[in-house]
């Protein structure tokens, strides 16, 4: 029990730190209108002139991850270790989940027809089978622990991997449009930190537990 209750304790302020970094700068400058967030990366990319001239190939949908995966990792944690979080939390985690996916979400009135729009399509379905997953945390604890484990672990490696690569692969492009190499942002370091965090106390703690009961189950 007791490294289900640090994996309790510690994977949501894993999670809390890495929307933290995601929501900090990415891209730093003295010049507060050219600080970029995580969040502004997926929208500024657009205007990049290599990816508007298609010479360099980037996927907006990579940097909308970390918020979706850090959804997803607090639906499953909200469901698997439902008697272990008090009411509050189990009421704040599942909404501030889907908060998240609403945040994704194509701004109105792009919205309503983001189906048919080559831009926003990909943004809106990730955005809408998210929440569609998140809905379904009660099923959640229902999960083998061992599953529930690697998948929190595979949402967590989701959410840093491929926005963090294809920031450094869009970088010299970066620096061609601010003129000068851009200083990365305390911000990428913290979600990084922040997902290994979860992947720490998931590792460290719940596959431990997982390796226990099934011994106990076999003995």
């Amino acid at each position: 029990m007791r490294n289900r209750w640090g994996v309790s304790r510690t994977a949501p302020l894993g999670i809390l730190l890495a929307l933290v970094g995601y929501w900090g700068p990415w891209v730093d400058h003295k010049t507060a209108a050219l600080v970029l967030s995580g969040l502004d990366m997926s929208e500024y990319v657009k205007f990049l002139p290599e990816v508007r001239d298609g010479s360099v190939r980037v996927f907006r949908e990579l940097f909308y991850l970390p918020p979706l995966a850090a959804a997803l990792c607090l639906a499953l944690l909200t469901g698997w270790l439902w008697t272990r979080y008090p009411a509050f939390l189990r009421a704040i985690m599942p909404s501030s989940a889907a908060g998240l996916c609403i945040v994704v979400l194509p701004p109105y009135p792009f919205v309503l027809h983001a189906l048919t729009s080559a831009e926003f399509r990909g943004q809106f379905i990730l955005a809408v089978l998210c929440l569609i997953l998140i809905a379904a945390f009660p099923l959640y604890r229902r999960l083998p622990a061992k599953l529930a484990n690697l998948i929190l672990i595979a949402l967590a490696l989701l959410g840093t991997f491929p926005a963090v690569v294809q920031f450094f692969a869009i970088r010299p492009a970066l620096n061609r449009a601010y003129g000068w190499p851009v200083q990365v942002g305390w911000g990428l370091w913290v979600m990084v930190v922040g997902f290994g965090s979860v992947i720490a106390a998931v590792s460290s703690g719940g596959l431990a537990e997982t390796d226990r009961e099934q011994q106990r189950k076999t003995s």
